[in-house]
């Protein structure tokens, strides 16, 4: 990871934390966090010059490919997809690409808090301009279901949130018999912190792959865990 990538993530750490502070100290509303963290993320996204930036990743193509490609192995069926946290729709973009050949034929979606960032997705891909819809994935409530949902992270949402943004999602978004996937997110090889914080919500992985972190720091992986729901 080259020094630059490494100052803006710490930079994003830091200004994050502090917003977790300036909410447990009562010094701004849940409201406040969600417009501050959007406002915020949306600014930066769209000050870089290329898709993948406006997505939220700082690399060359070839590892923006090696950092997500492990979805393809996550993703075993036919059906709808909405990605939550879609930003510009890029991720959503370049899996359609990805697929074709592999005998599954995927419809993609994308919801997201930033309109910036929606109206950006929409003048990037116009074929699927009414597939993008704005909202908050804590209360977000489909008017159909989907048979998979994804999203990177849970700190789309406070901690005190995430059990419920998980619960939404798995309950109101997700088809019975649909699976719900989280991640490719980076954790140390010997921690599990995602897992046991899936678990303690109560709520057990069905599976989970990892590889190696493109940085080539060899105590990093990138892992993506998956839930399948039964009806």
């Amino acid at each position: 990871m080259d020094h630059a990538t490494k100052e803006k993530i710490n930079r994003a750490y830091t200004w994050n934390e502090k917003l977790q502070q300036d909410l447990e100290q009562g010094n701004i509303t849940e409201a406040e966090w969600f417009k501050r963290n959007k406002d915020y993320f949306t600014s930066h996204y769209l000050s870089s010059d290329n898709p993948r930036g406006q997505s939220g990743h700082s690399g060359d193509e070839e590892r923006y490919y090696y950092s997500h490609s492990t979805l393809l192995s996550v993703i075993d069926r036919s059906g709808t997809l909405l990605d939550v946290g879609c930003a510009n729709g890029y991720l959503m973009e370049s899996m359609d690409r990805w697929f074709r050949g592999t005998g599954y034929d995927v419809a993609f979606y994308g919801l997201d808090i930033s309109e910036g960032m929606l109206d950006l997705a929409k003048q990037r891909l116009p074929q699927w301009s009414d597939r993008f819809f704005l909202g908050n994935g804590l209360d977000y409530r489909p008017e159909v279901k989907y048979d998979m949902v994804m999203t990177k992270e849970l700190s789309y949402v406070p901690p005190h949130r995430q059990k419920e943004f998980f619960e939404n999602m798995y309950h109101h978004m997700l088809k019975d018999g649909g699976r719900l996937i989280l991640g490719p997110q980076a954790e140390e090889r010997g921690s599990h912190a995602i897992e046991e914080q899936i678990l303690s919500f109560g709520y057990t992985p069905s599976g989970y792959v990892e590889k190696a972190n493109s940085s080539g720091d060899m105590q990093v992986v990138k892992r993506i865990y998956w839930f399948d729901k039964n009806g």
